[in-house]
């Protein structure tokens, strides 16, 4: 089956416009492009491609990720390389988990010490 963009972005759930974005930088290109009018035709597999591209944005990726990753994936003999890129992400989010939790830590600690308190410093008073 053939979509023309808009019925495409309909089934995907990707707004038009960033469809001839992703197309523009190279992470989606629809399978046909009619030569005299331009309009871009996508099939079941691109499809497939949206919803991979849409869950990886899910998941953190950057769209330069996205693009890297997908380059990944289509040199088949880099089975390997393809589960250190979802580890080094991994990793990445392991390290924001934990400065979000230290963040969280510290308010947790602020809010605990200053309890009653930041009304007045907020006011410009001094509590002695």
């Amino acid at each position: 089956m053939v979509y023309k963009i808009g019925d495409f972005s309909n089934l995907v759930n990707i707004p038009v416009r960033t469809l001839r974005y992703y197309d523009e930088i190279g992470l989606l290109k629809p399978e046909i492009v009619d030569k005299f009018t331009s309009y871009r035709y996508y099939t079941e597999d691109n499809v497939v491609e949206a919803q991979f591209i849409t869950l990886l944005k899910e998941v953190g990726f950057t769209l330069q990720e996205i693009i890297d990753y997908k380059n990944i994936l289509n040199d088949l003999d880099n089975d390997d390389g393809t589960n250190q890129f979802l580890l080094k992400k991994q990793e990445q989010i392991t390290e924001e988990i934990e400065r979000l939790q230290e963040q969280y830590d510290k308010i947790t600690i602020l809010r605990k010490k200053f309890k009653g308190k930041v009304l007045t410093l907020i006011g410009g008073k001094n509590d002695k």
